[in-house]
């Protein structure tokens, strides 16, 4: 099981890829429609910052962020085709992943390894609070691999990591 000292590095090298594939993006961007289909850029950063608070409140964790904001993003919830009501902007995106992260990496910093073996519930199954927390954290990873092709969607095709 990776440790929490690796998880916290990992966390934070994420924010900086997410920072950078989104430097120089506008709202309008973040809106392109991938094709044939998918989700567009701003319900990605979204549904990223909603993985985000789950892990922190998984960990005990407050959020700094308020989640009703975050509804219109939970999984299988439906790809947004072009401005709607309740998006959100992706200047507040950008400072909400970065308040959930810095309380994010509080929190562990807070945690034992031992803290990672206790066991709870999840969809009725005992697992590890490490093994939650991991899952967590490769959806996230999946998510901020979508990234790239979104930001290249807005004609920015140079590399950025």
């Amino acid at each position: 099981m990776i440790s929490i000292a690796d998880l916290r590095k990992l966390l934070s090298m994420e924010q900086s890829i997410l920072e950078e594939q989104t430097q120089g993006l506008t709202q309008a961007d973040t809106l392109l429609q991938p094709q044939p289909g998918g989700n567009c850029m701003n319900w990605v950063l979204a549904h990223l910052l909603d993985n985000q608070v789950l892990m922190l409140e998984t960990l005990g964790g407050e959020s700094p962020v308020d989640k009703s904001k975050l509804s219109r993003y939970t999984r299988g919830s439906q790809p947004i085709k072009g401005e709607e009501a309740g998006l959100l902007d992706l200047s507040e995106l950008l400072e909400n992943h970065a308040e959930v992260n810095d309380a994010l990496l509080s929190r562990l910093e807070q945690l034992t390894e031992s803290d990672f073996e206790r066991e709870i519930t999840v969809w009725e199954k005992q697992v590890t609070l490490g093994w939650r927390v991991f899952f967590l954290h490769f959806h996230y990873t999946f998510h901020i691999g979508q990234l790239e092709f979104l930001r290249n969607l807005a004609g920015r095709t140079e590399q950025v990591i």
